[in-house]
């Protein structure tokens, strides 16, 4: 007969359940008030400061009192005797665990981390239709995983696949660039823009990001803007080499986050600024469509589609910086969105659908 593992889970049990065991292990006593400021983010004797705020009240206190039940009963269980308490009764009741093994359910949390390896592994295997090919190849280059996933797509097995077949140039020097971010290293490669001629780059990976199917590293280079420079990888041309003799400059913590925040996509347009961009939808379709597929994390809804005094519409704010990736967004929406404030991004959408109309102009 099978026991089940106590460890098995993803629910908020589970998680009092890990929180208990780790702090059992410190051979210290522990309350469940303990546990529950450690779920909650509160310092130790929150409960006991605020009187107003009672223990069991609290959401998830049910869920507490059986992992604590059960963590107990499971180490009672494989070393008796390794559980005492510290004889009071109520709020101020304490467990400390006095077993002789450190770690005497090693064996059972070992067996979760064990499963979720092996279900990673599977995610991995059938994310090869999602993942560039030449990424996924680099870090399971020679294993039978890489083996097994080969074989899938070529029998007509794979169960993923992405809209965006990820086939770019240079798309091979992805892992390239992860690892040298991640060991700081600094590269030099040859970058040639669209219609130019190439010229040599020194740069400093920091970031890497996908937009539109297209990949991007962001670092520190040697030319303008310096900072936040960013090359798509299908413009590098020729080898990309590691350069020794300059010192690594990493980017300030949360610098990335900030940088993309306020826009879509990885153009900061020059002498843009943050605005409240108003867009009306048309149909009630494409007001549902544009608030399940948001075109940024700031969209809110400011009027539910309906009936209005001046129309039949819905309307929806984001607070961002105007780019060409936002332009490009809105236009791919075609007469279903309407740009309604500021004037000056009106203006610009309004500007490229007259130079697309006149190319739709009969010349006779």
């Amino acid at each position: 007969m099978s026991t089940k593992n106590i460890f098995a889970g993803k629910g908020v049990r589970t998680t009092f359940i890990n929180i208990l065991y780790d702090q059992l292990m410190k051979r210290e006593y522990v309350t469940l008030a303990d546990i529950m400021c450690l779920k909650r983010g509160h310092p130790k004797g929150f409960y006991d400061n605020n009187p107003t705020r009672k223990l069991s009240g609290e959401k998830y206190y049910g869920d507490l009192k059986k992992a604590s039940s059960e963590i107990i009963k499971a180490l009672q269980s494989t070393c008796p005797g390794c559980i005492e308490d510290n004889g009071k009764t109520g709020k101020g009741k304490a467990f400390r665990y006095i077993g002789a093994s450190d770690d005497p359910l090693a064996a059972e949390r070992q067996a979760i981390e064990q499963k979720r390896i092996e279900d990673y592994v599977a995610f991995c295997k059938a994310s090869a239709g999602i993942l560039p090919s030449s990424w996924f190849s680099a870090y399971f280059e020679n294993t039978q995983l890489l083996l097994d996933t080969s074989r899938e797509a070529e029998s007509g097995n794979a169960i993923i696949r992405s809209s965006l077949e990820q086939n770019l140039k240079n798309i091979d020097l992805l892992p390239l660039f992860y690892k040298a971010i991640a060991n700081h290293q600094v590269l030099r490669f040859s970058y040639q823009r669209f219609g130019q001629e190439p010229f040599t780059l020194t740069i400093h990976p920091q970031f890497l990001k996908e937009y539109n199917g297209r990949w991007f590293v962001f670092g520190e280079a040697d030319r303008e803007p310096f900072k936040a420079y960013n090359v798509p990888l299908d413009r590098i041309v020729g080898e990309v080499t590691t350069v020794d003799d300059i010192e690594y400059i990493p980017a300030p913590k949360g610098f990335y986050q900030q940088f993309f925040n306020n826009i879509i996509g990885v153009t900061h347009e020059k002498d843009a600024q943050v605005e409240r961009v108003v867009i009306r939808t048309k149909t009630e379709y494409q007001h549902g469509l544009l608030m399940t597929k948001r075109l940024h994390h700031s969209q809110q809804e400011a009027l539910p589609f309906g009936e209005h005094s001046d129309g039949t519409y819905g309307e929806v704010t984001l607070t961002i910086e105007p780019n060409r990736e936002l332009r490009g967004r809105i236009l791919m929406y075609g007469e279903g969105l309407e740009v309604v404030q500021p004037l000056s991004l009106r203006e610009q959408i309004k500007e490229t659908l007259e130079e697309q109309m006149s190319q739709y102009t009969d010349k006779q």
